[in-house]
């Protein structure tokens, strides 16, 4: 009797083990075929306003629900919709108004941002946005790219070529590892060899 008390209980130590480990190994897949957008570093919260007006907070939080639409909350009070700003910032991301991208179908439902905005991945000599969103069956993103202030296109492997044309090295970079995936990997790391030539040419 006692064997058989000690053998339930080493098998349901052992499945217990198996379904941690699984579950571990999903995570870590999860976390790596998901890029999260990089955090802001030493930024304050803001909304810009459509007249172009900057107003700051202490905090600015995204709330979404089933019995409200989806708003920010400044301060922990004021509430402000997505009709009112073109751009926010959050402790965690910055975030544009879909409306000033060219090449766009407006999403009408959103994943992490504001119904309407999508979330800024990459920050230098080429802006790179995520927009994520519902498509249906499941998430869905779509990937914009911005030389510096200039106008925000669609990305397609054309555009991103044309916009590095003045910068031969991460040009190469670009077209050599087109096995890298998501797409969005690939833009960040060519962004960010584009502005570590940028701290060189300074020094």
């Amino acid at each position: 009797m006692k064997k058989q008390i000690l053998l339930v209980v080493a098998m349901g130590c052992t499945i217990y083990s198996l379904q941690s480990c699984a579950v571990s190994a999903n995570a870590q897949l999860n976390a790596e075929g998901t890029p999260n957008p990089p955090k802001e570093i030493n930024t304050t919260c803001f909304v810009e306003m459509k007249d172009g007006s900057i107003r700051h907070f202490k905090s600015l939080k995204l709330v979404t629900g089933v019995f409200s639409s989806p708003h920010l909350l400044a301060d922990g009070k004021e509430k402000i919709s997505s009709s009112e700003i073109k751009a926010y910032q959050t402790a965690n991301h910055y975030a544009i108004t879909q409306n000033l991208f060219k090449d766009n179908v407006r999403s009408k439902s959103a994943v992490e941002t504001l119904p309407g905005f999508a979330v800024r991945i990459a920050k230098g000599k080429l802006n790179i946005y995520c927009k994520k969103y519902f498509n249906g069956t499941g998430t869905a993103e779509q990937l914009f790219v911005q030389k510096e202030e200039g106008e925000i296109f669609a990305f397609t492997p054309e555009v991103m070529i044309d916009l590095l044309k003045d910068h031969p090295e991460a040009a190469r970079f670009f077209q050599a590892n087109r096995k890298i995936t998501p797409a969005s990997k690939r833009l960040q790391a060519t962004v960010a060899l584009m502005n570590k030539e940028q701290l060189m040419s300074k020094n």
